[in-house]
């Protein structure tokens, strides 16, 4: 599917002309995307078996593995494409292996180890091959992909200890395997690997959109079968809360980023994909999957207070979804994002106050904060395009 042309950059690149002929997400990755968001709307069940510190904890570092298998496949479509066979196939299998992963979830840490592990590396192994193979007459391109793969294997192939370590060490053990596995694009760099922009972007906010909905089938399970009375009131604030979130990225954050990626000049564009979308958007991801877990605990039981782990789900997902747009800002824009940093705090300030009000009031705290936060961002963005106009009716006097 092609897209209509758009006026080349002033850099001169031609990857820069966002969506020149260039081919959008596919329904091969689309299919792929959905494994791996059935992938993350397992960490609730992870979160629900172990509502403590050390499950959140859990929950962040199992999420962020798995998230990072994801954005492998995310650079290899954008590079490589999947119109060859080979290609496809690899993919497709990798989907399979992901579906694997995703039922592992739950007890990756305990009774489900191995299947995550084995599962996990057959996914990792399948983007390294697909990867050599796909750039293998792009010799700068091959040379970057050869020079981050060791990590890319042998952080996988680290987890094969986990079963047999204590239970109580498997969680330090897969942080620090999963830390070593992510460092080598700042080791060795991103520079040579192209980035189509306007696909790249796209394929990122799918897959936020994709994940916002899960959420929504969180609020659909938490209501039951027959919803009334104060549950449908909180059907609808959760619901909101959802298009509040979607407002948050799709109003104005995910096309002025898409726009500066395609600005950029190639070297500068893959190290802003590598910083703002690889690693920043699992922020704003982690932020999603907490606030589903929260929204199932605040239609379950909407006039009762939520209890801490529910209140740390919601309230603090949405201050995590938040930040991360604060930080997605400031490495895109290199501005800062009032409104975003102010709702987070406001939004992580709520957990302390739930324990004392009804979870429907809390819902209703949070619809103001992101409402507020969403105007602030209107009448910011408002200011700059006026001071622009006046910039330009006092430069042609």
């Amino acid at each position: 599917m092609k897209v209509p042309a758009r006026a080349p950059s002033s850099s001169g690149d031609t990857e820069a002309r966002v969506g020149v002929d260039e081919e959008r997400t596919t329904p091969v990755e689309l299919f792929f995307d959905l494994v791996f968001v059935y992938a993350i709307t397992q960490m609730a069940h992870l979160v629900s078996a172990h509502p403590t510190p050390v499950g959140f904890a859990r929950c962040a570092v199992v999420l962020a593995t798995v998230w990072y298998a994801w954005i492998c496949f995310a650079w290899l479509t954008n590079n490589v494409g999947v119109g060859d066979g080979v290609v496809r196939v690899g993919v497709l299998a990798a989907a399979g292996a992901s579906f694997l992963v995703a039922l592992a979830v739950p007890h990756a840490l305990d009774s489900e180890v191995l299947l995550f592990v084995v599962a996990y590396l057959v996914v990792r192994l399948l983007h390294v091959v697909l990867y050599a193979y796909g750039t293998r007459r792009a010799p700068a391109a091959h040379r970057n992909v050869l020079a981050i793969a060791p990590t890319f294997v042998l952080g996988p192939a680290a987890l094969f200890a986990l079963p047999w370590l204590p239970e109580g060490w498997r969680l330090p053990y897969l942080l620090v395997a999963l830390a070593f596995d992510v460092s080598s694009p700042y080791v060795s760099g991103v520079a040579e690997l192209p980035v189509r922009p306007a696909h790249f972007a796209e394929r990122f906010a799918l897959f936020v959109i994709i994940t916002l909905g899960e959420s929504i089938v969180s609020i659909g399970v938490g209501a039951g079968a027959r919803p009334h009375g104060a549950v449908l009131i909180a059907v609808a604030l959760a619901f909101l809360l959802a298009v509040l979130l979607w407002w948050a990225y799709f109003d104005v954050v995910s096309t002025a980023a898409e726009r500066r990626l395609g600005r950029a000049a190639r070297a500068e564009r893959a190290i802003l994909a590598r910083d703002a979308y690889t690693y920043i958007h699992y922020v704003i991801v982690a932020g999603i999957v907490g606030f589903a877990v929260g929204c199932k605990k605040l239609v379950a039981d909407p006039t009762q207070q939520l209890a801490t782990a529910g209140a740390v789900a919601l309230c603090g997902g949405v201050a995590i979804y938040l930040l991360g747009h604060a930080l997605f800002r400031l490495r895109m824009t290199r501005s800062i994002g009032r409104h975003h940093l102010a709702g987070a705090a406001a939004s992580a300030a709520l957990i302390f106050v739930s324990p004392r009000i009804p979870a429907l009031a809390v819902a209703g705290l949070l619809a103001v904060i992101l409402a507020a936060a969403a105007a602030w961002e209107r009448l910011e963005r408002a200011g700059r395009r006026r001071r622009h106009q006046a910039e330009v009716v006092a430069d042609t006097r």
